[in-house]
């Protein structure tokens, strides 16, 4: 799945401000397995959160990192290619057609 956040400006697409790609499972019947997207979600929030928290940090030194988190938001990551990405913002941005289903 790719995400994308396009800033308008007068209704038009002007630039893509984001970008986030997420491989999405699915289960035996062909439904998006919800709960493994949402843990992947909230996973990523505690990375993007962990840097701050760290400030607040008692002092602790700990030689064992808990990188649970870090693995199981990587798993619902994907990254395209140049070309690939390029396509997607110009689609995004209506430069490119997009077929509709």
């Amino acid at each position: 799945m790719a995400s994308v956040v396009v800033e308008l400006v007068a209704r038009n697409p002007v630039r893509v401000v984001r970008n986030a790609f997420s491989i999405l499972t699915f289960d035996a019947e062909g439904r998006i397995d919800l709960s493994r997207f949402e843990k992947q979600q909230f996973a990523l929030v505690e990375l993007a959160v962990a840097p701050v928290i760290a400030v607040f940090d008692d002092g602790n030194n700990q030689t064992v990192v808990d990188a649970t988190s870090r693995f199981i938001a990587q798993g619902g990551q994907w990254f395209p290619s140049r070309a690939l990405a390029r396509v997607i913002d110009q689609t995004a941005l209506g430069h490119r057609l997009c077929r509709r289903l």
